[in-house]
């Protein structure tokens, strides 16, 4: 990881020799405090989480100890305080306007846990109270803004009418999922409620990296240390694409589209060649599963940037080119992962690609799946 000074630097030196515009697809904000949600809570609720002494991380879930400043970067908490990336203004200075940002897609930060706690009711009214406040204190503030539906995914009714209510809203571009599902793999029909709604307001799914815990039992462990799960992460993405693949999902539901931020890309071309090889081999367990997999992959899927690969080596920057271009460089979007520690500033991280993929990834392919404006257009306005 580079250091804050090294990373201020070498990002606004690309940035002058390079104006490209900026879609970042993984965007944190937070509350300044919990307290914040509370306007948005029913009064059991907030009685009920005021009770409990709720501090955003539900019992149960064995969150690890984050060396990297409990996983947020240094300099990313406000002047005024509070949790990082918790100030419009300050994300503003700090990021969008410094890195040309053109659009920011917001997924409160740890909301992807919510579906891991076993009381679904309490779950659901939290979700729904991020909504409401991510609509107030971010999306009316700046229209560059995007946002994601925030849901408890372990009631898949509730969780599509949650869809429904805020879905509509003309900045909400997304549904925000975990990689972790509460009750078996994502291709289980228990969840179509929840693609049907994603379908019906015309949102993609996203879904971000978790870690086990609660109801987040399935998949590969965490590991006994940090660095042990971090890596571990594109064990999960790979598990869950293949539950959506050889569930039909995008067989029935075939405008869903759906992006994996924080999990890596590399080790996609293997899973696409593996699913493909075994589909082809034993099609007649899974008859409803009529197109190749690799080409549902190519159809349906997005993937993030972040972590984007860096080699140790000079001679294996061709190779991160290859996966790149055997994904399809209309597939990759650049996710920063702003205020977390992995932070990638995206001038710096993607200056080592031919200008055309570079812009591919910055904005151009963003701008295409979410339906955005052209920001090279808007600036020649």
């Amino acid at each position: 990881m580079m250091s804050t000074i090294s990373v201020k630097s070498n990002a606004q030196a690309a940035v002058k020799k390079n104006v490209i515009p900026v879609i970042d697809c993984d965007v944190h904000p937070n509350p300044r405090s919990y307290e914040d949600l509370n306007p948005y809570l029913s009064d059991y609720w907030r009685d009920f989480l005021t009770d409990c002494k709720w501090k955003g991380v539900f019992p149960g879930i064995p969150i690890m100890a984050i060396v990297a400043n409990a996983g947020h970067r240094m300099d990313s908490i406000p002047p005024e305080g509070g949790l990082g990336c918790s100030s419009v203004s300050f994300f503003k200075e700090q990021v969008t306007d410094r890195y040309n940002y053109a659009n920011a897609i917001l997924f409160p930060d740890s909301t992807f846990m919510l579906s891991a706690s076993p009381q679904h009711e309490m779950a659901t009214a939290v979700a729904s109270a991020y909504n409401d406040w991510q609509i107030e204190h971010w999306l009316s503030k700046d229209s560059s803004f995007r946002g994601s539906v925030v849901i408890a995914s372990q009631d898949p009714v509730e969780a599509a009418r949650e869809i429904d209510r805020v879905g509509s809203h003309p900045q909400m571009v997304q549904v925000g999922l975990s990689i972790h599902s509460p009750y078996g793999g994502w291709g289980d029909k228990r969840y179509h409620p929840i693609w049907e709604a994603a379908v019906r307001n015309g949102l993609v799914c996203t879904f971000h990296v978790s870690v086990p815990g609660g109801l987040f039992r399935p998949g590969p462990v965490l590991g006994n240390y940090y660095p042990e799960g971090q890596t571990n992460n594109g064990l999960t993405y790979q598990a869950q694409i293949n539950s959506i693949i050889f569930g039909g999902v995008l067989e029935k539901y075939q405008e869903l589209r759906m992006v994996f931020v924080e999990g890596g890309f590399a080790w996609l071309p293997n899973l696409m060649y593996t699913m493909d090889t075994h589909w082809r081999n034993l099609r007649r367990e899974v008859p409803w599963v009529k197109r190749p997999p690799s080409q549902q992959v190519r159809e349906h899927m997005w993937f993030g940037t972040q972590p984007f690969i860096e080699p140790e080596r000079h001679e294996d920057e061709e190779h991160v080119l290859q996966i790149i271009k055997m994904i399809g460089t209309n597939k990759i979007l650049f996710a920063s992962d702003y205020p977390h520690w992995e932070f990638d500033a995206p001038h710096v991280a993607l200056a080592k690609l031919p200008k055309d993929i570079r812009e591919q990834i910055l904005y151009k392919n963003a701008m295409e799946l979410f339906g955005l404006p052209d920001p090279m257009k808007s600036e020649n306005n």
